[in-house]
């Protein structure tokens, strides 16, 4: 690209209109300067600094009513609001001036960021919409500085644009690694995890489960209970796996209310059961961090919906240890009963020894019993680990031998 020359017919276009420019008034004109600024046009050098790729495309003169126009676009009141920029993101379209605005924030950001404090509200929320849908690989360094020191400010907004997005059907959400990236933000969760769940009608049911789990730790169970009753009302848009595990959470929630719809709604079918399993596996394996407690009762009413379609088993060669996933899972639920404290805990162990449906768990149960009996006589009795607990159930032939093809012998 010959910058000479663009620069000659850039002063030679433009430089009668710099006031406008100033002013941004003209703001189409300042649209592709914000674009060279940001690091959009792979013809310029990556390595020269923002200001300096707009130089290329123009003369000082206009290069510096440029930057005024970037600073006079954050004062703009005529842009559109964050949800019809979220609007625009579902349908995959954008608002170009928005890079305009990316480009003013950044050039106060760089002077002070203390000053960004000072733009107003409504143009920072209108940003924060920017800020997801432009998408330019720059770096928004008063969108983190916000985040960090003055979130009050920017998560609102950015609850705002994620519901527009998902009030147009969106099934995507830019941005969605504040919630579910390695390094989320809790105060972002906390903000935004129940009106998501309220409004994410074709949520991909990988990432249901993770925002499910989610609640469970950072929201208020009885606004959590609200939006899960509000769902099951109007579940028609649900599909099998996702209802599955809706349904289970309201009985997490809720185990009285829930437990007769969840043990119809699974029955005996191994394609909800397992998933159910490993839902509730993984909620209980975060128990100290989660708003609900596991009691006895919940884990035993469990384990009569779950463990029959699981015989207790363990692999004869165990080439990748001695239970695969779901026999582990199964006997992490009877584990989970060793521990408790629950005074009638002996006795609903023993009910569930005379259920027709957990013959197949005799040798399990009793082993169980036998533990409590102990914990209840022996003044220095400690618990076995999980690891322990197994290969005593395996020697004392509780769980049946089962060769696997995937062994290695």
């Amino acid at each position: 690209m010959d910058f000479e020359l663009t620069r000659a017919e850039n002063d030679e276009i433009l430089l009668s209109k710099i006031e406008s420019i100033k002013s941004a008034k003209n703001i189409e004109i300042l649209i592709p300067f914000a674009k060279a600024y940001l690091g959009l046009f792979y013809v310029i050098d990556s390595g020269l600094a923002a200001k300096e790729k707009v130089r290329l495309l123009a003369n000082d003169k206009l290069s510096e009513a440029v930057f005024s126009g970037f600073l006079a676009g954050i004062r703009l009141e005529d842009l559109p609001s964050i949800e019809s920029i979220g609007h625009a993101m579902a349908e995959k379209k954008e608002f170009p001036q928005g890079y305009v605005i990316l480009a003013g924030l950044d050039l106060v950001a760089k002077k002070s960021l203390a000053d960004i404090e000072n733009v107003d509200s409504g143009m920072i929320e209108k940003a924060v919409g920017f800020h997801f849908s432009n998408k330019t690989g720059y770096p928004d360094i008063w969108f983190d500085y916000l985040l960090t020191e003055h979130h009050e400010k920017i998560i609102p907004a950015i609850s705002k644009y994620w519901l527009a997005l998902l009030n147009n059907n969106s099934t995507y959400l830019p941005g969605r690694n504040l919630l579910l990236g390695d390094k989320p933000d809790i105060r972002v969760i906390q903000y935004c995890i129940l009106p998501l769940l309220d409004n994410w009608i074709h949520c991909k049911t990988k990432i249901l489960s993770q925002l499910l789990q989610l609640a469970f730790k950072y929201s208020d169970v009885n606004n959590f209970l609200v939006i899960c009753e509000h769902v099951l009302e109007n579940d028609e848009a649900l599909n099998e796996k996702s209802r599955l595990y809706w349904i289970v959470t309201a009985y997490l929630l809720l185990p009285d209310k829930y437990l007769s719809r969840l043990s119809s709604y699974v029955g005996r079918t191994k394609s909800k059961i397992m998933p159910l399993l490993d839902f509730i596996v993984s909620i209980m394996n975060d128990e100290n961090k989660i708003n609900i407690k596991f009691s006895s009762k919940m884990i035993i009413q469990l384990i009569r919906v779950i463990a029959p379609i699981f015989p207790p088993q363990h692999h004869v060669y165990g080439a990748l240890g001695e239970l695969d996933i779901n026999s582990g899972n199964v006997m992490s639920l009877f584990y989970k009963l060793l521990d408790s404290n629950d005074k009638d805990v002996v006795n609903e162990i023993k009910l569930l020894r005379k259920a027709r449906v957990m013959r197949i768990y005799a040798g399990v149960i009793d082993n169980l019993l036998e533990l409590h009996l102990r914990k209840n006589n022996e003044n220095n009795f400690t618990f076995p680990d999980f690891d322990h607990y197994i290969e005593t159930l395996v020697k004392s032939n509780c769980l049946q031998s089962r060769s696997n093809k995937f062994d290695l012998r």
